[in-house]
């Protein structure tokens, strides 16, 4: 990781011991480190000058949003970047903390599991890490988006694995089909039965979180209609994870259009020892809580506007 980066998981940690009260042991835990790397970046931290009588957070100084946010619903990590009206911006800066995060808790032979969308699109383009062998990129989710546009489930794992070092794989079913009989069948092909096999091997996921409004990638690339959204919206749905439509409770609502998807299950999902959830937007704001309310993530990634929204409609 780079000097920045270094220095802002140096205070990530130190926060964590000298102000949460954590153990090394919990710090270890909680990070996916070994309790001896811990040990090792608390000495660091304090010959950096990072420890004194009061933690010294280089930069934007987020980590007491941070620690809130990750207490009150009790996840992981809280990732924290400045908020700008500019999406690929945020993305841009969203990348740094993530390759630091991706070369912590990715050992060589790992299966990354991988959804779609424009806000994994816009990070995976600044992904660099290296250091890593063999890691294998799987699709959690059938085909959505085009090609072209690079939102495409099979073009994000793809550019992920590229600038991973690894393999990924590729999934030929559409995620959303005519019918419930056809989808039963394309589970029954040898690709996507592979695939399937495959996500029970995923020990950390990247997923987008999707609301339900016009402004939806869902609706901009034709998946969905505004009829169908109008359905899903008098359910109670407030958006989705990986196309598992979620109440503002983080609870899955049962639908017709459930019995169409090709997709991991909800329950498969929460199995997942790390899912990471990259959102951001006033729009988001609903599907965001509900996610963190289920349990459905727990490491997120978002912007200052939107965490301070998160602590204030929680």
């Amino acid at each position: 990781m780079n000097r920045i980066e270094r220095k802002k998981f140096l205070s990530k940690i130190a926060g964590l011991y000298y102000l949460e009260g954590l153990t090394q042991q919990e710090i270890a835990d909680r990070l996916n480190i070994s309790r001896t790397r811990v040990s090792r970046y608390l000495d660091e931290a304090r010959k950096d000058k990072i420890v004194e009588i009061k933690i010294n957070l280089p930069g934007e100084d987020y980590s007491r949003l941070e620690y809130e946010i990750e207490k009150k619903f009790k996840i992981k990590e809280c990732i924290i970047v400045p908020a700008s009206g500019n999406k690929e911006e945020i993305s841009k800066m969203m990348a740094g903390p993530l390759n630091n995060l991706f070369e912590r808790i990715l050992a060589g032979g790992s299966y990354l599991g991988i959804g779609w969308g424009s806000s994994l699109k816009g990070i995976s383009d600044y992904i660099n890490v290296s250091g890593k062998s063999d890691i294998k990129v799987v699709p959690i989710i059938g085909g959505l988006g085009k090609i072209g546009t690079g939102v495409h489930t099979n073009s994000v794992a793809k550019n992920i694995a590229d600038r991973l070092g690894g393999i990924s794989y590729m999934i030929h079913s559409p995620a959303i089909l005519d019918s419930k009989e056809i989808r039963q069948i394309v589970e029954n092909d040898s690709n996507t039965r592979e695939i399937i096999k495959l996500s029970e091997k995923i020990d950390t996921a990247l997923v987008g979180l999707g609301d339900i409004g016009p402004d939806s990638t869902l609706i901009k690339t034709g998946c969905f209609s505004l009829e169908e959204f109008k359905y899903l919206d008098s359910l109670g749905v407030v958006g989705d994870i990986n196309l598992i439509f979620i109440n503002e409770n983080g609870k899955h609502v049962p639908n017709k259009i459930d019995e169409r998807i090709v997709r991991i299950s909800p329950d498969r999902l929460k199995k997942v020892k790390n899912v990471i959830g990259v959102a951001f937007g006033r729009r988001k704001l609903k599907v965001i809580l509900g996610a963190l309310r289920g349990g459905l993530i727990n490491i997120l990634f978002t912007d200052q506007e939107t965490a301070e929204n998160i602590i204030n409609s929680g």
